[in-house]
């Protein structure tokens, strides 16, 4: 809902908004259950990026949220962190010696869209990001550091809109909505992503992911009309 203007309007949005707060918020974050254990960085940070573009980011269970990414985030190796929550156990490894990429990525993207639309004068939300995109940059947006290789099977799908899975186009929003774009880092998976490009000019969804309450924009293996025009944005 959130990727769609005006969608704000809407009494469904609206009750959506409602039903996070009650059962999902907490004094920390966002959960996936409303209980403080469970908070995971992902979850956490795709929230707050809904929340800020649906034009809520200044609620106070968001607020809470991004103080949670102050207080405990890591955004390289090998840093420890206080968060004492059961949950980044119970769902994956997100908060040890290696922080999680995906989560990382999702809390830098989650970071900059409240600078962009809440709170553009934030000194230590602006330091976060920086730093969050100095580990993305180590990474040239998807690779491993041992052995270059992809990060995992989905990083390169070309998929709309974000879900938990991260990919390609939403690694080059990010590089490009920070000013990133340009920088020789991106260019591996810039050049994945031109070559991916089809005789007609347009890009093909090549993954859908499925979930409850997921709905994707572009049919996978058919021409890709969002798919494409984000990503003629972010490399033209």
């Amino acid at each position: 809902m959130a990727e769609i203007q005006y969608a704000r309007e809407l009494d469904y949005t609206t009750q959506l908004v409602e039903y996070i707060q009650t059962h999902l918020a907490t004094p920390y974050g966002f959960t996936l259950t409303g209980k403080e254990t469970d908070l995971l960085p992902c979850y956490n940070a795709m929230l707050i990026e809904a929340f800020s573009k649906l034009g809520y980011g200044q609620l106070e269970v968001v607020q809470h949220a991004v103080e949670w990414i102050k207080e405990y985030q890591p955004f390289e190796r090998n840093v420890h962190t206080n968060w004492i929550g059961k949950g980044v156990k119970k769902y994956g490894g997100c908060l040890k010696a290696t922080p999680c990429f995906i989560g990382v990525v999702k809390v830098v993207k989650a970071l900059i869209f409240y600078r962009k639309t809440v709170n553009n004068h934030d000194k230590e939300v602006e330091a976060l990001i920086e730093k969050g995109m100095d580990y993305i940059q180590t990474h040239e947006l998807y690779k491993r550091l041992s052995d270059g290789q992809p990060i995992n099977k989905h990083i390169l799908n070309i998929a709309f809109p974000a879900s938990y899975q991260l990919n390609v186009v939403e690694l080059l929003e990010i590089a490009y909505l920070s000013g990133h774009i340009k920088d020789i880092w991106c260019k591996s998976a810039i050049d994945y992503i031109r070559e991916k490009r089809t005789k007609d000019g347009y890009w093909k969804a090549n993954y859908n992911y499925k979930a409850d309450g997921y709905i994707f924009f572009d049919k996978r293996g058919k021409r890709g009309d969002w798919v494409t025009y984000l990503i003629e944005k972010y490399i033209d």
